[in-house]
């Protein structure tokens, strides 16, 4: 019992002191007029396993920042995030009602074929449209080593915010920056209902106990 009450008091600490730092600097940022540390603000909550649009705010910084600027920073904080957030998992699944979840990831032939590949899926599921939370769960439950996590991550989260930076340059030299904005947002959400429709039709049809 006194374990499970420190694993759930880590848990509040560890989530609630980056919401606390995340919007703090978001807020800072708005306050001083400084869209780069509004756009750090918000990565910091968006890079986490939370569902926020973290692409249609990275078309948004381009219009004040140089792509290079938002690729870097964006890969550095979403590097130093998914490191605090590997903490959080850490705990969150060391709990009994985990163990078999556990025992599947330790042996699954699919999960150790990625765990051997881990580096290079890191990098091509943080540049590209391929999931990247896949890659990053197991990264986290097969201790994957915390510095080379954070590199990949760095790397390949840093090209894809580049790339969508410079898309946000031309855009906003086209006048319709906006627009792209919307748009991305749209993509977003839609994607967001269908993954909860599939969640939910996931439940509904799975056996009861």
């Amino acid at each position: 019992m006194n374990d499970l009450r420190r694993r759930r008091r880590e848990l509040w600490l560890i989530s609630g002191s980056l919401a606390v730092t995340a919007v703090g600097i978001w807020a800072t940022g708005k306050a001083i007029g400084s869209s780069l540390l509004s756009y750090v603000g918000f990565m910091s909550g968006a890079c986490t396993f939370l569902p926020l649009p973290a692409d249609a705010w990275v078309l948004h910084a381009a219009t004040a920042n140089t792509p290079l600027t938002v690729g870097l920073i964006g890969g550095l904080v979403n590097a130093v995030i998914v490191l605090i957030e590997r903490l959080w998992v850490l705990r969150f699944v060391d709990h009994p009602s985990f163990d078999r979840f556990k025992r599947f990831v330790g042996t699954n032939r699919y999960v150790d074929w990625t765990e051997r590949h881990l580096f290079i899926g890191l990098v091509v599921g943080g540049f590209s449209f391929i999931p990247f939370e896949p890659f990053r769960l197991v990264a986290v439950l097969r201790d994957y080593t915390p510095s080379r996590y954070a590199l990949a991550t760095f790397v390949g989260r840093g090209f894809r915010y580049y790339w969508l930076a410079r898309a946000g340059s031309i855009f906003a030299g086209l006048g319709v920056v906006k627009y792209a904005v919307w748009m991305s947002l749209a993509f977003f959400a839609v994607g967001l209902y269908r993954s909860y429709r599939t969640f939910k039709a996931d439940g509904e049809t799975s056996p009861q106990a």
